[in-house]
């Protein structure tokens, strides 16, 4: 999905939430389908699956809990990350901004975090899903 070039924060927090909300319909297909990924992780729509029910690790939780995501608007408590942050200077480089974000699981927002990259690209701008673990 592309974004215009410099995208604002409310575009990319929008693209973000409806991730968040193809997640909790179970939708891991269309979530990874989404977002561009970091070739680092290797993200497909069964690892993003794992990762979640994991709690942030590709394993089941130790204590046999499987996580999964709940529609933000149906979780408690306080989210605890919701930001786009920009570098101090723009030095024409391909990254525009990061962004991070709480997952609710179990209908309590949890410190599951998924972290963005945000990059430029001859269409104008993409999300990135790096990673999503806990802080």
């Amino acid at each position: 999905m592309h974004l215009p070039a410099p995208p604002g924060d409310t575009q990319i927090l929008d693209i973000i939430d409806a991730w968040i909300a193809d997640l909790a319909r179970g939708d891991y297909a269309c979530a990874h389908a989404r977002t561009a990924h970091d070739a680092y992780y290797g993200w497909t729509p069964a690892l993003l699956r794992a990762v979640i029910e994991g709690y942030g690790s590709p394993e089941p939780y130790a204590d046999g809990t499987v996580y999964r995501v709940t529609p933000a608007a149906e979780a408690s408590g306080t989210r605890q990350e919701r930001c786009v942050e920009r570098p101090a200077s723009q030095d024409g480089g391909a990254e525009l901004a990061e962004a991070r974000h709480s997952l609710p699981l179990n209908g309590v927002w949890s410190d599951l975090t998924a972290t963005f990259r945000v990059e430029s690209t001859a269409l104008g701008a993409r999300l990135v899903l790096q990673e999503i673990h806990v802080f």
